[in-house]
């Protein structure tokens, strides 16, 4: 089902960027990594946590995080920091809003199309090199976590095997935005318009779950977010995985990836 000639196509386009998105995203990581373990200690030493900072803290996390030690809170806020989330969702929906829409843009969907290859493989092709290019960025900040972590003292270390365990929940929420990009793009002639309408998805899913612990309305929409099924505080401080969060994350990707798929194979696309 894969064209390796699709897949080099599409990675000799996406490679370049996408290292700038790891590295970039590598050097975010590797700084907080740095910085809030120091910054959680310091508050401890003090013993005094601002009001407003702790529920900033718990907004983001989801939970009372008072009885929690330095390496749990400090880490746990890393890997849902929005920074990081905003570069993986743009590198998702980059990625994942190219076909067909940017072929359309740039004149190359009939030459793409006209290739003695049916249009699910191509999609298939093109599903491969993003997935590789995702791997890349997601690899770039668990490096970045690894090489931050050298510069802070044993006691704030994390334990990176329950790490290992966020960035594998954390890939899922990546490819539910990317799915959902596939999804919406597979349906859009203009990129623009695909890119709006995922946008517009993926700001909502932050606002629902940085709201959900603060107004009682978002609790009730909170499902709907794909960072609801993201709590990497029961990860990395409790060391507990929710089977059921992952379970529903990959039902979801898979969900809208195979509509992206029937979509694209099925529509009239008019180059002209």
């Amino acid at each position: 089902m894969i064209n390796l000639g699709i897949v080099r196509r599409s990675l000799r386009e996406l490679i370049p960027v996408s290292v700038g998105f790891g590295v970039f995203t590598g050097t975010v990581v590797g700084l907080l990594s740095y910085a809030l373990p120091q910054v959680q200690a310091r508050f401890m030493k003090r013993g005094f946590i601002p009001p407003q900072v702790r529920q900033m803290r718990n907004a983001l996390l989801g939970v009372d995080t008072a009885d929690a030690g330095i390496a749990d809170i400090a880490f746990s806020m890393v890997w849902i920091h929005p920074i990081l989330l905003i570069l993986l969702f743009a590198h998702a929906i980059m990625v994942c809003t190219r076909l067909p829409s940017a072929e359309i843009e740039r004149g190359t969907a009939d030459i793409l199309l006209s290739m003695p290859v049916s249009r699910r493989r191509i999609f298939v092709s093109e599903t491969c090199a993003w997935l590789i290019t995702g791997a890349m960025v997601l690899g770039f900040a668990f490096l970045g976590c690894v090489v931050g972590t050298r510069f802070i003292t044993t006691d704030q270390m994390p334990d990176f095997s329950r790490i290992g365990v966020a960035v594998g929940n954390l890939a899922l929420v990546y490819g539910a935005v990317g799915c959902a990009a596939m999804l919406i793009g597979a349906n859009a002639d203009k990129r623009m318009r695909a890119v709006m309408g995922v946008l517009v998805i993926t700001i909502g899913t932050l606002m629902v779950n940085f709201l959900e612990p603060l107004w009682e309305p978002a609790k009730h929409a909170a499902p709907l977010s794909v960072l609801h099924y993201y709590k990497t505080y029961d990860m990395i401080g409790k060391g507990e995985v929710s089977w059921r969060d992952l379970a529903i994350l990959a039902s979801a990707c898979a969900v809208m990836w195979a509509a992206a798929g029937v979509i694209f194979t099925r529509r009239d696309i008019s180059t002209t």
